[in-house]
């Protein structure tokens, strides 16, 4: 068969890491290879969650697309095949007629080939969201915060008043909350137009809180009330990002 695209990436453990997060809410997509590099975009069953998934060109070792591939997959399966990636694997992606292969390239080298799904690519319009508060946190940080709230609620609550930025949750077993300040070091930017805040469900935070695993940082955008966007910045210009509606109080 003839290979419609090759893509090798310096480190597999990114992809191990984020496409897990991913297949805790996604079941299948559509990987899809061009121009523009890799992309992957999908909607969780609820419509409450976006995840959008980004390599550009560059972050690539090798990327060859002679045209526009899409590769349907289930999210699970492929997630299996990655956990198999090891420390000094490198990752790589070949896409032929109706199968593709992951392959790590380290000690040995282990190809795994799967059929395609005969799934098309969600029509998923670019969000068109204005966000009046935006933190960045190191990403171990952000990771803790995450298993400091879950100990207590189902929910977590951002607020910020353009000096610090506050993470909490509270139920019936109490309440936590977790301030970040650029002072203390844990706030690496914050910029808010005054106070603001909203509510969303913990538990997506928790199941996609392995990417964060490999993202050199974390940008958590919101208003009051309104959607959030998460954005992993992930090695080589690469991002994984997810939007998700509010709950309301």
């Amino acid at each position: 068969m003839t290979t419609k695209a090759r893509l090798v990436f310096f480190d597999a453990r990114v992809w191990r890491y984020v496409i897990s997060a991913i297949s805790k809410v996604i079941e299948e997509g559509v990987f899809v290879i061009d121009n523009d590099g890799f992309r992957f975009r999908a909607m969780d069953p609820s419509r409450v969650l976006m995840v959008d998934l980004r390599f550009p060109p560059e972050s690539f070792e090798e990327f060859e697309a002679n045209e526009r591939v899409e590769i349907g997959v289930n999210l699970e399966d492929v997630a299996k095949v990655l956990r198999r990636a090891v420390k000094d694997d490198k990752f790589v992606l070949e896409a032929e007629e109706s199968k593709f292969s992951i392959i790590f390239l380290g000690r040995s080298t282990r190809k795994f080939v799967m059929p395609m799904l005969d799934v098309s690519a969600e029509d998923i319009p670019e969000p068109t969201l204005e966000f009046k508060a935006t933190a960045r946190l190191m990403s171990d940080v952000y990771r803790d915060m995450i298993k400091d709230l879950e100990l207590i609620g189902e929910n977590i609550k951002f607020y910020t008043d353009g000096q610090k930025f506050v993470a909490s949750s509270s139920s019936e077993l109490g309440e936590v909350e977790v301030e970040f300040s650029i002072e203390s070091g844990s706030l690496l930017e914050l910029e808010a137009e005054g106070e603001q805040s909203a509510m969303y469900g913990l538990e997506y935070f928790s199941d996609l809180a392995s990417a964060a695993r490999v993202a050199d940082a974390i940008v958590i955008k919101f208003s009051s009330d309104m959607p959030a966007e998460i954005t992993h910045e992930l090695p080589q210009g690469a991002k994984f990002s997810f939007i998700i509606a509010p709950r309301v109080e």
